[in-house]
């Protein structure tokens, strides 16, 4: 039982953060016996931890504890009794603050007369209670520094879920940003493609002298921004594709084609920069594949990617190969494989976790070689997962890579929408 020997530490040993008065700190006392409330408050009564006092509250029985908890939910401490009206009283009372009212901050501290009737390893596990204690082991000191810890807990836990609430609000109002952002440039299509168009257009009659005889000299300027006008659209187009994707308002229109037409297509629309740089293209089809089902559009543009950044990345004589071809794996899915196979410059492996991500280029400085967005990739992943599909590389430095787009053969398609 508490003695009458009460003994506090200095102001400094308690913590105390400010000269202020902030408040206090409440206090349950749950116990059937009148001067167990009578004893704690007066050991306690000049108790001040960061300043503050403490204000205690009173319950005779774990029924009245539970309706005091529902009035006050920034209770910071109980001092529960065990057995009250029943032998289990207090163990109720503990369960209904952290299952019924879901108070994960009070601390709960347990003490009992009869420490047999409850062990006290089952009752912290199975009740989640902080602390445990016979009535005999109260001393005034002993109950001074259990309030202690409690209090310092109790502060540590409230100023974390804190910090927690306001970083999801934070993080809520980044998505929320974020997705007007998408939308926003989803949106601006019309009004970046229109006036481009109009540039390209003009630059295409100058260039046919429909207004009038032009020079050589005008002729090279001309051709200088019709090549600049066509890479800033093919950059717009990426960038508005992948925020429709981010945004959500990217729908796939499924359709069934004919794969030897669509590889066909898509060599033919890079065969010209391959032959400028003296490129060899190759192509070679299962005859196990006729037809898949895909948005044409989308998983053209997915090649065309890929067979472009192989030719961009690939040095003057090199080779670029695209390979389709149908495997089965040992849960007996079937995939279809695309891969475009090249022998340019390679990927470091420090750098493999980067390249499908949006706005990133390993030859990222002011100076770099090859032009790009850096949206490619990141669009070509995005694209081939609303497929339901997935992409991976594997690259050798100085070698070459090998990007692999893997379609489910048939029914395994994700939705075709990402919200």
């Amino acid at each position: 039982m508490i003695n009458d020997l009460i003994e506090f530490a200095d102001e400094e040993e308690i913590d105390q953060t400010s000269s202020q008065d902030l408040g206090s700190w409440k206090v349950l006392i749950v116990d059937d016996e009148v001067e167990i409330h009578n004893i704690t408050r007066l050991a306690l009564e000049d108790f001040s931890f960061d300043n503050k006092k403490l204000q205690f509250l009173s319950a005779y029985s774990g029924k009245e504890a539970r309706q005091i908890m529902d009035e006050n939910p920034d209770i910071a401490v109980t001092l529960l009794d065990v057995i009250m009206e029943s032998d289990d009283a207090g163990l109720i009372t503990a369960k209904y603050i952290r299952e019924t009212l879901q108070n994960r901050a009070i601390r709960i501290i347990l003490r009992t007369g009869q420490p047999g009737q409850v062990p006290e390893r089952q009752a912290m596990v199975d009740y989640d209670i902080d602390d445990y204690k016979t009535k005999t082991e109260f001393t005034s000191q002993k109950l001074f520094t259990t309030i202690i810890t409690a209090l310092r807990s109790y502060k540590a836990y409230t100023t974390l879920e804190a910090l927690n609430i306001n970083l999801e609000r934070t993080n809520a109002e980044l998505l929320r940003t974020t997705k007007l952002k998408d939308e926003f440039l989803a949106n601006m299509s019309h009004e970046l493609r229109t006036p481009l168009n109009a540039i390209l257009g003009m630059t295409e009659c100058l260039h046919e002298e429909l207004f009038g005889t032009i020079n050589s000299s005008q002729e090279d300027a001309l051709e200088t921004i019709r090549n600049s006008g066509e890479h800033l659209l093919e950059l717009i187009a990426d960038m508005l594709d992948v925020s429709k994707i981010m945004a959500g308002m990217l729908k796939l229109d499924i359709t069934t084609v004919a794969i030897a037409n669509l590889c066909s297509s898509c060599l033919e629309f890079i065969q010209l920069k391959a032959l400028k740089k003296q490129i060899q293209l190759s192509m070679s089809l299962s005859p196990d594949l006729e037809v898949i089902e895909v948005d044409e559009r989308r998983w053209r543009q997915i090649l065309i990617n890929l067979l472009d950044n192989a030719i961009k990345f690939t040095p003057s004589g090199g080779k670029v190969r695209l390979d389709v071809s149908l495997k089965t794996e040992q849960n007996s899915r079937s995939w279809i494989y695309f891969s475009v196979t090249d022998t340019g410059i390679g990927i470091a492996p420090s750098d493999h976790d980067k390249i499908f991500q949006p706005f990133i280029q390993i030859d990222g400085g002011l100076s770099r070689k090859y032009e790009g967005s850096g949206l490619g990739l990141a669009l070509v992943h995005q694209l081939v997962e609303l497929h339901g599909g997935y992409v991976d590389c594997t690259s050798q430095l100085g070698e070459g890579s090998c990007f692999t787009v893997r379609l489910p053969l048939k029914g395994q398609k994700k939705s075709l929408y990402i919200i």
